[in-house]
């Protein structure tokens, strides 16, 4: 007989995140919390590492501040991370010993669904972009 996991309530939780490569651990840390007190165990390793990867894009690519918004809902976790720049992320080429550059081709790897769209700054302040990911318990293959 298969397993069945029980359904779990929606939920969402909001994080600001200052422009400090600190913060990018605290969100980790929090993610995990929140991950584990409403029973999802298993997405924490790979929402950790997608949330990871866009919140140091987000820090390291932009002079401001961001935030990351997590949303279960229909059996699927969707993380958003806000930044404070317009432009959109681009995959990059990397070698074997490249230092950096891999946290787009993660999100093509890990997620079930991943992508970004810009805020154009007429209603919500300054150009900006926002950059998402969903997961859902089943990982893909390979993961």
């Amino acid at each position: 007989m298969p397993l069945i996991t029980p359904a779990v309530a929606p939920f969402e939780y909001s994080l600001h995140i200052p422009h400090d490569p600190r913060a990018v651990r605290v969100a980790r840390a929090s993610l995990r919390t929140a991950l584990t007190a409403h029973e999802l165990p298993e997405l924490v390793d790979r929402a950790e590492l997608l949330a990871s990867e866009m919140l140091t894009n987000a820090i390291v690519h932009t002079g401001g501040e961001a935030y990351l918004r997590l949303k279960w809902y229909a059996e699927r976790l969707r993380m958003t991370v806000w930044d404070t720049s317009p432009t959109p992320p681009g995959l990059r080429k990397v070698g074997a010993d490249s230092e950096g550059g891999r946290g787009l081709h993660l999100l093509e790897l890990l997620a079930d669904s991943w992508n970004h769209f810009p805020l154009n700054g007429e209603l919500w302040g300054p150009a900006s972009k926002v950059v998402w990911c969903e997961i859902s318990r089943t990982p893909r293959p390979g993961w």
